[in-house]
């Protein structure tokens, strides 16, 4: 795959990883210029949007745990702590209806709230050379005000829609998720001392490589995490090597997570499969937040309305050939971000989880090489030749 598209991104790098019951498989492959050496399975990328099933099963742990309520109004939990941090109330940003969202709706894409890039402004705006190497000490209360302004909602209200209305997939819905999360567990800190990873486990240790900066703030440069340098190539955002930046620009709970792709599929694996979580003495979440999780439904409003189907965190995807009627289920999410694009999810017919990191945030690359990837497998589990690989 890397040779295949060498000519259009001389410096992509690949690497991917697959977990179940009896296979625990990692391969990377790629020599970026910018480090000028060959990029092995314990290195890291970026992860973007793959990030919110993380933040998902932090909120679902608090659940499960007595702390939270799925019900309970985000703005009795997170208006206290705007306050003590010196910020407006919730109302201030997004208007008095959502004092009816609920703790679970923050992950179900349920709140109203309009996703910040609607408008790819903002991003331009933290992407510029100028602003990507300073620390963005209120960068989620600059999403959310960004999200209600004139040129986001495009002469809409604040909300797409009163919260448990619609649902509309939003990356600063799970700005606020991070809030309530700050907010329940450290509610005396600042958004930027809160460490998504001591909400995940009781035992971090199994998934080294996994960091969420920027950690309080304790690295000035992505470079201190991550190990591949990006390449972003999209129209969308400056074209530049992301590498040298800021960390706090990544977005916080809704995509600021670093890891290699080993680490994130052994994630998903005890996360989802069923089996496995039996066995452990301390699962991730229960029985109940995992059947959350995976009941998805059509998003109904903005971006993807109609197709999309989601859960709490986690999406409905399908991989395969294009020439294929065989298309293969998952349920996980897909990442993109500057410089990056990424797919993980646990995969039920396999029983199995993967995760797929690329270094350019050009979709081709990361897409055929699940969709290979997952027939290959599927193909050698089932006992079948797999179709070629045509480089």
């Amino acid at each position: 795959m890397v040779s295949k598209y060498h000519n259009y991104f001389p410096s992509l790098a690949i690497s991917v990883a697959y977990k179940d019951a009896k296979h625990d498989i990692a391969v990377a492959y790629g020599k970026p210029q910018t480090t000028n050496r060959e990029i092995s399975t314990k290195d890291t990328f970026l992860y973007g949007s793959g990030t919110k099933p993380f933040t998902a099963t932090a909120i679902l742990r608090l659940i499960d745990q007595g702390k939270l309520k799925a019900t309970d109004k985000v703005t009795s939990i997170v208006d206290p702590y705007l306050k003590a941090q010196g910020q407006p109330s919730l109302e201030s940003f997004f208007g008095e209806a959502i004092a009816k969202a609920t703790v679970l709706e923050s992950v179900r894409m349920g709140t109203g709230i309009r996703d910040f890039e609607d408008d790819f402004t903002f991003d331009q705006w933290v992407l510029a050379p100028e602003n990507s190497s300073k620390f963005w000490s209120n960068y989620p209360y600059d999403a959310m005000s960004w999200s209600t302004s004139p040129q986001n909602t495009k002469g809409g209200g604040p909300l797409y829609c009163n919260p448990g209305e619609c649902t509309a997939y939003s990356s600063t819905g799970f700005e606020l998720a991070g809030l309530i999360l700050a907010a329940t567990l450290n509610p005396s800190g600042n958004w930027y001392d809160f460490d998504l990873a001591t909400a995940l486990s009781d035992d971090t240790s199994g998934y080294p490589s996994m960091v969420f900066p920027p950690k309080g703030h304790t690295a000035s440069k992505l470079s201190a995490y991550l190990t591949v340098p990006g390449q972003s190539t999209a129209n969308t955002w400056p074209k530049t090597t992301i590498y040298e930046q800021d960390p706090s620009i990544l977005g916080w709970t809704c995509g600021n997570m670093v890891a290699a792709p080993r680490d994130v599929a052994k994630f998903f694996y005890h996360l989802l499969d069923a089996e496995a979580a039996a066995a452990d003495a301390k699962p991730l979440i229960s029985d109940a937040s995992r059947a959350e999780m995976t009941n998805v439904q059509t998003l109904t409003t903005g971006w993807n309305a109609g197709r999309l189907k989601y859960g709490a965190g986690l999406m409905a995807l399908t991989y395969g050939s294009h020439t294929s009627k065989e298309r293969i289920p998952v349920l996980g999410h897909e990442g993109d971000t500057y410089g990056f694009l990424s797919s993980q999810g646990y995969v039920p017919s396999l029983k199995g989880a993967y995760s797929v990191a690329t270094n350019v945030d050009n979709s081709a690359p990361m897409e055929e090489m699940v969709s290979q990837m997952l027939q290959t497998i599927s193909a050698a589990l089932n006992g079948v030749s797999a179709a070629p690989v045509v480089v």
